[in-house]
């Protein structure tokens, strides 16, 4: 997925091809790379959405995250 700042114009890669798997094995600290205080804080505390949740609802949530910020989502 790849996302258009809105002032700068920079695209970014927001998601590569296993975004679910790096959530899996790394949870708390992938959404504290991406910035996501407060599911990186509800992964922690829940073991990672019991090792199911969240993964599959990796996607979503990213998408979210960076549109409230103001970023475009190109594709």
């Amino acid at each position: 997925m790849i996302a258009l700042h809105p002032t700068s114009g920079t695209r970014q890669t927001i998601l590569g091809s296993a975004h679910w798997l790096w959530c899996l094995l790394f949870g708390w600290i992938y959404y504290l790379a991406k910035g996501m205080w407060g599911v990186a804080l509800i992964s922690f505390v829940t073991l990672n959405g019991l090792l199911v949740i969240l993964p599959i609802m990796n996607r979503g949530l990213v998408r979210k995250h960076y549109e409230n910020k103001g970023w475009q989502i190109l594709e």
